[in-house]
């Protein structure tokens, strides 16, 4: 137990309510009991900032790598002479065909589309063309797998099916493919796919 005299305990008493009355205003009392309590809270607040400021650089960096995407199916339309291009960030789920996905996970936060078990189809909604595609290139924006998925394009709304490799000019085969004008695009996902763009004339 600490001794303090009569006189230096009411010094510090009257001490306390001067500072209280003068610089607080009378009644004013802290929201925390002891400064202890207020250094956990101050802690507290500053995690949680610097948890929100990880998120946002994260997003800042999804975002730079989503609109690096987009910019390389715009070169390839370009180079490839393309004349259409449909390009899918995942901000929302309005380009996925449910009827006929299974088995992912959508992040709207972050804007991606992931296995959640251990089979994942993700199908793309009809996009339709004014003519019949004959050539295409997919560009692909993953994460985090060592197992390649496996994209398949189709023109004639997902009868018929032709495996196509990211980032090569694809052809397609007139005796797997008939004609058609309305293209789909399908994915068996082995790791996160933040974005795809697809370029086809």
């Amino acid at each position: 137990m600490d001794i303090i005299s009569y006189s230096a305990g009411s010094k510090a008493s009257s001490l306390e309510k001067r500072i209280r009355n003068k610089t607080l205003g009378k009644g004013i009392e802290g929201k925390y009991l002891n400064i202890d309590e207020r250094i956990k809270y101050i802690e507290k607040v500053v995690d949680g900032l610097n948890s929100k400021a990880n998120q946002l650089i994260l997003n800042d960096a999804i975002n730079i790598m989503k609109a690096h995407a987009k910019l390389n199916t715009i070169a390839k339309t370009t180079r490839y002479r393309m004349q259409n291009m449909i390009f899918d960030d995942f901000i929302d789920v309005s380009g996925i065909d449910k009827s006929k996905s299974y088995g992912y996970f959508h992040s709207s936060g972050m804007g991606y589309i992931r296995p959640s078990g251990s089979s994942c189809i993700v199908e793309t909604i009809t996009e339709a063309t004014e003519t019949t595609p004959s050539k295409a290139i997919l560009t692909v924006e993953e994460s985090g797998s060592t197992q390649p998925s496996s994209y398949f394009v189709s023109r004639d709304n997902g009868a018929n099916w032709e495996k196509i490799m990211p980032d090569q000019l694809f052809y397609f085969d007139d005796k797997i493919s008939p004609d058609g004008k309305q293209i789909r695009i399908k994915a068996q996902l082995k790791s996160i796919l933040l974005s795809y763009g697809l370029t086809w004339s």
